[in-house]
């Protein structure tokens, strides 16, 4: 007879192990991954915010496609400040205000969507699900949020424009090709397509950012692209002559860029720095936005702002709306959370709209189109502008 002590070790043994994963020094929120298996996709019930869904698309990804998503550029100095800026700024919560009657929903550039956030470009989501864009498209439809397929989607413009539901709106992301006559004609396809407005990514021009976490999975070294190396702003200026859609500048990343956007009468802009993907180092979105505030305030005045970088809670997005963001990108997260197709994005948006809307009634604002400054505490000014004035 096998002793009971040895039936125990035997079952231990046999038992499989705990998938242990790193956590990248993402917060502990107690999510617990015993009983997950490796490549094998948890349950949606284990998922109560967006970090675990990238721990979950980490279990699930290949290394390559999981590194694909993730990377920065060099040593992801501005991917961690991305994540880690949030944690400097001090959110007010005002008593004795009425918020028994939330309204989240905004306008973008006329068009009206139910939460002031938005799936911002991201390349090639087949590497997540063989839904790719598609389930992209029809969450954020069904959910009346905006979706922004990027130009270098797994599905052609055409699909995606598909997928959406009936009357959804979309607007879509576009690179400055140095091919001109490729640029044209994907601007009249995404125009017939029923796409409403350009994101034009300026940031990334003739060469990519050196994104050491992704090219261990390659063995080509060359970070040039096919984008035009000799964009300037004359040539921006004449890009609008390309298309009558209107055309907002992604990858704005300073005062001066942000006054010149709107000097040349730009309808608005895309505060950005790719996500710590191009140039590291560069500021994250809550100081490029304090910097505005300070050297540039028309800015806000005579354009629409949008800002991504780093977002993974609804708090984030309150305080870039408060520092004036009129909208908010998430632009990794909807990338891990199409690992369960559109079921997972439609969780994503379900969750993060839950959080924003508890936080705003905690800090006083029933409207989030009134968020402004003031939800910001001058503490978090000081601690901001000392990591940036020396």
């Amino acid at each position: 007879m096998i002793s009971f002590p040895v039936l125990s070790l035997l079952s231990m043994l046999l038992k499989p192990a705990a998938v242990m994963i790193d956590m990248e020094g993402l917060p502990d929120t107690g999510l617990d991954t015993s009983s997950w298996k490796p490549g094998v996709l948890p349950s949606l019930q284990d998922i109560w915010d967006l970090n675990d869904m990238q721990i979950a698309a980490k279990n699930v990804l290949s290394g390559k496609d999981y590194a694909y998503y993730r990377t920065g550029s060099l040593n992801e100095y501005t991917y961690q400040a991305n994540l880690g800026i949030y944690s400097k700024i001090k959110i007010n919560g005002f008593g004795f205000r009425d918020v028994s009657n939330l309204q989240t929903s905004t306008t973008i550039l006329g068009y009206n969507f139910s939460y002031p956030f938005f799936i911002a470009p991201a390349a090639k989501a087949g590497r997540a699900n063989k839904s790719a864009e598609a389930s992209l498209a029809s969450a954020a439809g069904k959910s009346g949020i905006l979706y922004v397929p990027s130009i270098s989607s797994t599905l052609s413009i055409e699909k995606i424009a598909q997928a959406g539901v009936e009357g959804q709106v979309m607007f879509h992301q576009e690179y400055i090709w140095a091919n001109t006559s490729q640029v044209i004609d994907e601007l009249d396809r995404i125009k017939a397509a029923g796409f409403k407005a350009i994101f034009l990514t300026v940031d990334n021009t003739g060469i990519n950012g050196i994104r050491t976490r992704s090219m261990r999975y390659t063995t080509d070294s060359d970070m040039r692209t096919s984008h035009a190396a000799n964009f300037d702003l004359d040539s921006l200026a004449a890009f609008r002559n390309l298309t009558d859609l209107p055309i907002v500048p992604k990858g704005i990343k300073t005062w001066q860029d942000a006054l010149a956007c709107l000097h040349l009468g730009f309808p608005a802009i895309y505060v950005s720095n790719h996500g710590g993907r191009v140039l590291d180092g560069v500021p994250t979105s809550v100081e490029i936005l304090l910097d505005i505030r300070k050297h540039a305030p028309e800015v806000f005045e005579g354009m629409e702002v949008y800002a991504d970088g780093g977002v993974r809670r609804g708090t984030d997005a309150l305080i870039l709306l408060a520092l004036g963001a009129r909208a908010v990108g998430l632009g990794r997260p909807p990338m891990f959370a199409n690992i369960w197709g559109e079921e997972g994005v439609l969780r994503l948006i379900d969750l993060f709209g839950q959080e924003m809307k508890t936080s705003m009634q905690l800090m006083g604002v029933s409207n989030v189109n009134k968020l402004n400054s003031s939800y910001v505490s001058s503490v978090s000014f000081v601690v901001v502008s000392a990591l940036s004035d020396f």
